[in-house]
């Protein structure tokens, strides 16, 4: 009788267990999975660390790598070395600093930082990664950072003539104008300073007005005032 409640029990019990069991599997694969995309999107963005997927990657640690169950430690381990890129990353350099070696050296330690993320993560999840691989092992074509530089430099450049703090250059290379217009122009000129030739032929260079003798059939001033305002 006992014989048989066992093996009542063991049909019973038995596919509870093993459904049991292919969820704790399933859900720990999972787990991994999504553990692997951010340990996966760290390394490839390593050297372009304002892409959007490296800073998704960087926020998803704490909800992944929970401390708990049989990665406890490790989880642990990853946690705190985000945390202490997280405090370098936030109040390492204050705002609107210009020093060249102080921006340098805050580089160098969030460098440092992120190396030792990545080599908490890489133990993890089983990789055996050392940290002069991580440090390292970075491919990034010159191209593409004189490329960030420039289109970083239009975007301040930008900034600072929308704010007023810079004016725009502006350089002027030719004269707008055509052929026809400059030969008008040209005689115009020609035409007035005939008409000084021909009105003024005492001009006095020290007098507002030329003076003009009244004799030998010259201009009186009253008539070369009128000569003057006519329309040529």
């Amino acid at each position: 009788m006992a014989l048989e409640w066992w093996i009542v029990g063991a049909t019973v019990i038995g596919p509870v267990i093993a459904i049991q069991t292919q969820k704790f599997i399933e859900r720990a694969t999972e787990n991994h999975r999504r553990k692997m995309m951010i340990f996966s999107a760290l390394m490839a963005n390593r050297a372009t660390k304002l892409a959007p997927d490296y800073v998704r990657a960087l926020n998803l640690i704490d909800i992944e790598f929970l401390p708990r169950g049989w990665s406890r430690e490790k989880n642990r381990a990853v946690i705190n070395s985000w945390r202490a890129l997280f405090g370098e990353l936030g109040q390492g350099l204050s705002q609107g600093e210009t020093d060249k070696t102080k921006i340098a050296a805050w580089n160098q330690r969030c460098d440092d930082r992120l190396v030792e993320l990545l080599l908490s993560m890489s133990t993890a999840l089983g990789y055996g990664f050392s940290a002069e691989e991580l440090r390292r092992g970075i491919y990034y074509p010159q191209g593409n950072v004189e490329r960030e530089e420039a289109q970083l430099g239009i975007l301040h450049g930008l900034r600072a003539i929308m704010e007023g703090r810079v004016s725009l250059p502006m350089k002027l290379t030719e004269a707008p104008g055509s052929a026809d217009a400059a030969n008008l122009q040209k005689q115009l000129a020609e035409r007035m300073v005939n008409a000084y030739d021909t009105f003024c032929p005492t001009f006095n260079s020290h007098c507002r007005r030329p003076r003009y003798p009244r004799e030998n059939g010259q201009f009186s001033p009253g008539q070369y005032d009128r000569l003057v305002q006519a329309p040529i």
